[in-house]
């Protein structure tokens, strides 16, 4: 058997897997909102470093805009003088690291003065701890998306991103934040601060410590090099980073191709981006 026949046989096998993960793993029913303050054209404020430089040298381009941002960013100034219409949270250790979650999500109920949906992963619910800090904010409007990791044949997977069941392997936050974004009206999704210039920041200690340079926008200090954390808390290993940036990279043509299929366009704005799926625009 040729090469295209293994391929085409470790699809299959992907998409019987996907199938069996969407039973075991996946809320049938989730919620999008429908009204947005422009339909057509979406923003995605990723956490690169190059996003400040975005939002201060082009404030007519995101003037507009309907917004979406990210995990921390409401730790940022940004979030109050943008005041995103949506806000994605993919990130695992928010449910496992108390500090992370109290962090969070108090920040995201004293801050928000503004309608806002909030998009929750499905297995978030299983967590009652983040719930009281977002109750007494009316202004925050909470929506559950799945994040089951969903692989195959291209056309099931754009089946199964269509009706919610699933995205991309979500080894991060940009993932879902695009594959949510095509879930809604929008014509175009452009994307800002997606730098993932993560490649020349990794070092690897005389002791084989992995350590990785992770900038973001929103760091009020210097950053400096640590510790990649799993999930399980433990540091990963430079097989493991260097395995979920392969997924991560590969999930974005995986999108591009579902959005070619919907008729749609991922534009990416980022100046010296990695990402090399997606149209680029220079603003």
């Amino acid at each position: 058997m040729g090469d295209k026949g293994m391929k085409r046989l470790e699809q299959l096998w992907q998409t019987f897997l996907s199938v069996v993960k969407i039973l075991l793993q996946s809320k049938w029913r989730t919620h999008l909102p429908s009204s947005f303050s422009n339909p057509e054209e979406l923003l995605i404020l990723a956490n690169g470093p190059s996003l400040n430089r975005t939002v201060q040298e082009t404030p007519d381009f995101i003037k507009g805009k309907t917004l979406l941002a990210v995990n921390f960013c409401v730790t940022s100034p940004m979030f109050e003088l943008l005041r995103p219409e949506i806000y994605l949270i993919a990130d695992p250790l928010f449910w496992i690291v108390p500090e992370k979650r109290v962090q969070l999500f108090q920040t995201l109920a004293e801050k928000t003065a503004w309608p806002m949906n909030l998009f929750i992963p499905a297995r978030a619910l299983k967590n009652k701890e983040w719930q009281p800090m977002l109750a007494g904010n009316r202004n925050i409007r909470l929506c559950i998306y799945n994040t089951t990791p969903i692989e195959g044949v291209q056309g099931f997977c754009n089946w199964v991103f269509g009706k919610g069941w699933g995205v991309p392997r979500p080894h991060n936050v940009l993932i879902p934040s695009v594959a949510i974004g095509l879930r809604l009206p929008f014509k175009k999704i452009y994307l800002a601060g997606a730098d993932h210039s993560w490649l020349p920041e990794i070092t690897v200690t005389d002791d084989n410590v992995v350590l990785m340079h992770q900038k973001h926008f929103y760091d009020r200090d210097k950053s400096q090099a640590a510790t990649v954390t799993q999930e399980n808390l433990h540091s990963a290993r430079l097989y493991t980073i260097l395995y979920h940036m392969y997924v991560a990279f590969k999930s974005y043509f995986v999108l591009e191709a579902y959005a070619r299929r919907l008729g749609k366009e991922v534009i990416n704005v980022t100046p010296g981006s990695y990402i090399d799926a997606f149209k680029r625009m220079k603003l």
